[in-house]
């Protein structure tokens, strides 16, 4: 999904941003985001009040308005998400 924002930014006119693949992962848990911090991907209704609430919960609690919810789920959805990738 990084790799096809990178793509997707480029071609919609903006700068070319440097790109590496792989990742580390990490098998420290005290290193980690906590569960329930961030949204969880198999939550939610699709289009629903289920999914703004969800949205609106985790990311009021860190200052985002509507506005910048929108533009961050907007910025993640670029790519959009494969289920062969992601398992949702």
């Amino acid at each position: 999904i990084a790799f096809v924002g990178v793509v997707a930014i480029q071609h919609m006119g903006g700068p070319a941003v440097p790109f590496s693949y792989g990742r580390v992962d990490e098998l420290d848990p005290s290193t980690v985001t906590p569960d329930g911090r961030l949204p969880a991907a198999n939550s939610g209704d699709g289009h629903g009040g289920a999914t703004r609430k969800g949205l609106r919960d985790v990311f009021t609690r860190m200052g985002f308005d509507d506005r910048e919810i929108v533009a961050l789920s907007g910025a993640h959805a670029v790519g959009r998400c494969n289920a062969n990738a992601s398992g949702y």
